[in-house]
């Protein structure tokens, strides 16, 4: 028993009152040696990792490089749509009150329905080189030049608009010349240049279905 009591008169009091804090600062609160208890100003948190922000994509401006009107209105208000065979195949005017915007363009429609089928594959019925007329696209160096939206043709399920003036009709040289086939790759490459968009394909032909083997 003394020897207990001579064990416990060797810990000094600070020592002690740090062992009595122990367990209550788990608990934001200390009790000093003179018994005071004390808060804890000092909590601990898991640290939480921020949200990264992506970075905000812009939207894209084709008004620049396409051939379109002050207000970004292409093709002279005239139907992508239309002029392809199944949807009539025919320059046709675009009603005012059905209209589009497509990469800052803007595009009108003679129908609903031709509306419809643009806004499910934009890229199938976009004129080629932003609407700028194909034959001076492939002649030489290039040039942006302005076009009679009447004057077109759908090659490779693609459709080429042409400039059709007093001086020239420059769809007639375009399919004098060969057309697309001969005459594409010459275009494509002075539009990418010129714009910094790269050329789009023709559509791939499908095969002609196989004739029936006749029964002998």
């Amino acid at each position: 028993m003394k020897h207990l009591i001579r064990s416990r008169a060797l810990v000094a009091p600070s020592v002690l009152a740090c062992l009595v804090a122990l367990p209550q600062a788990a608990q934001g609160q200390v009790t000093s040696a003179a018994g005071v208890v004390m808060a804890t100003t000092a909590t601990w948190q898991t640290p939480v990792d921020k949200p990264v922000d992506k970075p905000v994509e812009k939207p894209v401006d084709k008004t620049g490089d396409y051939n379109v009107d002050k207000k970004g209105l292409a093709l002279d208000g005239y139907d992508p749509v239309a002029y392809f065979q199944e949807f009539g195949g025919q320059a046709k005017k675009g009603d005012k009150s059905i209209t589009t915007k497509h990469e800052g363009v803007i595009y009108r429609f003679s129908s609903e329905a031709n509306k419809k089928a643009f806004l499910a594959d934009p890229s199938r019925f976009l004129p080629m080189y932003g609407g700028w007329c194909a034959w001076a696209m492939a002649d030489g160096k290039g040039d942006k030049v302005e076009i009679d939206p009447k004057s077109f043709t759908i090659e490779d399920g693609r459709l080429y608009v042409f400039f059709d003036g007093f001086f020239a009709d420059t769809r007639k040289s375009w399919k004098k010349k060969g057309g697309a086939p001969k005459l594409k790759t010459m275009a494509d490459t002075n539009w990418t240049r010129l714009s910094g968009e790269a050329a789009r394909a023709g559509d791939t032909p499908k095969p002609a279905p196989k004739p029936a083997d006749k029964k002998k």
